[in-house]
Parts: structure tokens; C-alpha cells; sequence
């Protein structure tokens, strides 16, 4: 659940980024085509992702709440329910926008295969589409930025382990380092047995 929680991460940060520099970047038009269609192909690995984080989080108990007020863990369940909501929207409409695009561009998956389209051209159908995908994101990287502000007052404020469980290896670390000291001390008293044991 963890590597699936960093690998949705990274990707949708990708996304953002790209997006950003596809809107706003003002790249010349074979840059901007190169990164429309790796956008559009990271899209589709954050929805097998997040198809992925929902299977494995209903497969399985989640992970116990951290000892917070009530209007903190509503709010840090809301905002994870909106996160996956508008994730999944973004690519419904992200999706819609290639398909009823008057720029029949197809959308080449990583340069391996052809993705369908869900719509016919639609020049009003992609404009609502398009700002759709557009608040969506948006949407996105407010929740994004509420989520790690929570994050670091939990670990700074409230000085609880919400953030560090989350951090690759931290549980396979904290578990190794007691057993090290103990065998230092175990090394320890063997060494000093030896040294006061009397000489024949």
C-alpha cells in the first residue's frame, strides 16, 4: 500500500507539472505535442494506480486513525475521498477532451498502441470537458497541498508517527535498530565475563 501510495504520488505530481508547462511553459509546438502525449499516457498509469490504491484499500483493513480531534479526521477523510473523487474525474475528462477534440489526435500509449476514443468530435462537449479537467486538476493540487501540511503537523506539532509510517524502509529500519544494540550489550557483558574470569 505504501509503494502504491509514492508511485500515485509521483505520477500525479508529473501530471500537474506537465499540464503546467503544456498551458503555461510557452514551449514551441513540437515540445508541447511531445508532452500532450506523455501527459495523456501518465494518465492512464495513474487510473490503473488508483484503480489499484481502491482494490487494495477495500481488499484489506486500513490502517488505524492516529489520535486526533474529530474535525481533523473528518477532514483528513474528506480530503481523501475528494483526492481519489477528483483524480478519477480528471482522467474521465481528460479522457473526454482527446476524444471530442476537433484535432483528431490519437492517443498513442507510450508509442505502443492506440487508446480509444469514448466520444465523437464534439466541440461543445470538449469545451465543458476541458474545464472540467482544468478545475479538476486544480482541485488536485489544492488537496495535495492540504495533505502535506497535515502531514508535517503531525510530525512536528503533534510529534506522532502518521508521517514516518508512511516513509519507505521506516518500519524495516526502527525494528533492526534495537536488535543491534542488543546484541552490542549481549557482545558487551560476553566481553567483560571473559576479562574478570580467573586465570587457572
Amino acid at each position: 500500500m505504501i509503494a502504491l501510495h509514492w508511485a500515485g504520488a509521483a505520477i500525479i505530481l508529473a501530471l500537474l507539472a506537465i499540464g503546467w508547462a503544456m498551458v503555461y511553459g510557452g514551449l514551441d509546438s513540437a515540445t508541447t505535442f511531445d508532452l500532450y502525449q506523455r501527459h495523456k499516457s501518465l494518465g492512464f498509469v495513474a487510473l490503473a494506480l488508483t484503480a489499484a490504491r481502491l482494490a487494495a484499500r477495500f481488499a484489506g483493513p486500513a490502517p488505524p486513525a492516529p489520535v486526533s480531534s474529530i474535525w481533523e479526521r473528518g477532514l483528513a477523510a474528506f480530503a481523501q475521498g475528494a483526492l481519489y473523487l477528483l483524480t478519477i474525474g480528471a482522467i474521465a475528462s481528460g479522457w473526454l477532451v482527446v476524444s471530442t477534440s476537433p484535432l483528431p489526435i490519437p492517443t498513442r500509449f507510450f508509442d505502443l498502441f492506440v487508446i480509444p476514443n469514448i466520444a465523437q468530435p464534439d466541440p461543445s462537449l470538449f469545451a465543458r470537458a476541458e474545464l472540467a479537467h482544468k478545475l479538476a486538476a486544480w482541485g488536485i493540487a489544492f488537496l495535495i497541498a492540504l495533505h502535506v501540511a497535515g502531514a508535517l503537523k503531525h510530525h512536528f506539532v503533534n510529534r506522532d508517527n502518521v508521517l514516518t509510517r508512511m516513509l519507505p524502509n521506516r518500519p524495516k529500519l526502527r525494528a533492526a535498530q534495537p536488535l543491534k544494540r542488543h546484541q552490542s550489550r549481549t557482545r558487551l557483558r560476553t566481553a567483560g565475563l571473559a576479562i574478570r574470569r580467573p586465570r587457572p
